[in-house]
This record gives C-alpha cells, structure tokens and sequence, in this order.
C-alpha cells in the first residue's frame, strides 16, 4: 500500500511529465487568448494530428483544458482552459519570461560546458 508521501510523488511526477513537454506547453499558452479549435491549434503548432490528439487527452485527464463540441458535419472540436489550466498558464509564462531574460547567460554557460551528454559535434 502506497503512502499518502508516495501517492503525491506519483501525482505530481505524471503531472510535470505531461505539462512539461513541449507540446503541452506549447498548446496551454496558446489557449490563454481564448479557445480554440482543433485545426487552429494543430496548423499554429506545426504539431501532427496524432501528438496533438495524445498532448489534448493528458491535459484534459489532468483538467487542465476542457472540450467543447459544436453542432456540424464534421463535428468541430474546440478546447478551452479550465481555471486549473488558467493558473497554470499563468506560471508557464512566468518561466518562459525567465528564460527569455537568462537566454544569453544559458547559451554562456552551454558553450562553456561543452556539448551535451551523447550530442553528435557539429560538422
């Protein structure tokens, strides 16, 4: 039996696994100027229809964006924030700024480190 520690460390590791990718990120700050529809959202990522379809049910698992449907042949999809998702997006783009601010310092400190772990050395 797990411990209520445990359960929180799992909860919260699958959370940031999820909000932390790319895409995730990527489609919550896009839906902070509103909601979307499905092909809106998938032509402005540049995102194929099967990772934004899978990126769509992790954050609507989470509750952190919700699905409207409306009436049509075909039927269109359009997503929206929830007040989670909101206050989360306000977080995402506290840290995107912050990096904005420390791109240079970043880009520094990687020259001076070397190329990552298993990084091929450019030609």
């Amino acid at each position: 039996m797990m411990s209520t520690t445990e359960r929180a460390c799992d909860v919260r590791r699958d959370v940031l696994r999820h909000v932390g990718s790319k895409w995730s990120a990527l489609v919550l700050t896009m839906l902070e100027a509103g909601p979307l529809r499905y092909s809106v959202i998938r032509r402005s990522c540049r995102i194929t229809p099967r990772m934004l379809s899978l990126t769509l049910t992790e954050l609507r698992r989470d509750g952190l964006v919700e699905r409207d449907s409306a009436p049509g042949e075909p039927a269109q999809h359009v997503y929206a924030l929830t007040g989670a998702g909101r206050s989360l997006v306000a977080h995402l783009t506290a840290l995107i700024s912050w990096s904005d601010q420390h791109q240079s310092h970043i880009l520094d400190s990687r020259r001076r480190f070397g190329p990552a772990a298993g990084a091929t050395p450019p030609r």
